[in-house]
């Protein structure tokens, strides 16, 4: 019962705040929230891992994968997830009426549930070398989180902090577009995201209101996530304990360093030269 209430709430919330953006969004999530998901077919490895017709060679794979990825995510949050990962694999088409996000959208975090588009994916893998199993280590990053904060607190995370553990936990996956030493420079220039950003329920900031590419976003929080967790190893373990257990974002960083997040950023800035190769 608490796992279908958190679940109904958290996709309200995806819902407002999409609602929140145009009301076009709106329509979409509501749409993609009651598509009927009982035509999905269960992997014979894994019966949380279901496909579409077309899609089970990925599945298949994916299904394969998942122990790995689940123990990785869990090995860095350390933390279990609360019930076993739900997936669904299906073409573009599909993904896009299930999840409401673009076609080019390789994956997605859709409430209590994974989702991944076989065209993307595939797209991904054979033009970046990046493989879809990646992918899942990093939806199962935020799916982690969604499960064990639940879905207010969750959206209370920056969503910098989200992606740039998700990539960081995923070997690169949603980063593999821009390189670190490209997303430096975006830093030196001044053109980065807001490392003060509390994050927000119904108006949260993602690369779009920092006139950021998705990849560079990613790549910049990947950097500074990177940066934080080798700064101190122990206060960032302590601190992602508290986020992932529900706790405010920014408090529990403070408590954890001694100091706010924001304050670390102007040292971090001047990592980026060495990089950014100047």
């Amino acid at each position: 019962m608490r796992h279908l209430f958190q679940q109904t709430v958290g996709v309200i919330l995806l819902l407002l705040v999409a609602g929140s953006v145009t009301s076009c969004s709106f329509v979409k999530g509501i749409t993609a929230w009651v598509q009927p998901r009982d035509q999905f077919v269960a992997t014979s490895a894994n019966p949380e891992v279901r496909y579409l017709p077309g899609s089970q060679a990925l599945a298949d794979r994916l299904a394969a994968a998942v122990s790995h990825s689940v123990e990785i995510v869990e090995k860095t949050h350390g933390v279990k997830f609360a019930h076993a990962p739900l997936m669904f694999v299906c073409h573009a088409d599909c993904f896009t009426k299930f999840t409401s996000a673009s076609n080019q959208v390789a994956a997605a975090q859709f409430g209590d549930a994974v989702f991944m588009n076989a065209d993307a994916l595939q797209e991904r893998e054979q033009q970046r070398g990046m493989p879809p199993e990646n992918f899942l280590t990093h939806e199962l990053a935020h799916l982690l989180l969604y499960q064990r904060a639940g879905a207010v607190a969750y959206k209370r995370v920056p969503s910098w902090f989200r992606e740039g553990i998700a990539v960081l936990v995923s070997n690169d996956a949603g980063a593999e577009a821009c390189t670190p030493a490209n997303a430096a420079r975006k830093i030196l220039d001044g053109k980065a995201f807001d490392p003060t950003e509390a994050g927000s329920v119904l108006r949260e900031k993602t690369a779009w209101n920092y006139d950021l590419q998705p990849p560079v976003f990613y790549r910049e929080a990947e950097l500074f996530v990177r940066y934080l967790r080798d700064r101190n190893p122990p206060a960032f373990q302590t601190a992602l304990l508290e986020i992932v257990g529900g706790k405010d974002f920014q408090s529990s960083f403070s408590q954890a360093y001694g100091q706010s997040i924001a304050s670390y950023w102007p040292e971090f800035v001047t990592t980026m030269n060495q990089i950014a190769g100047k």
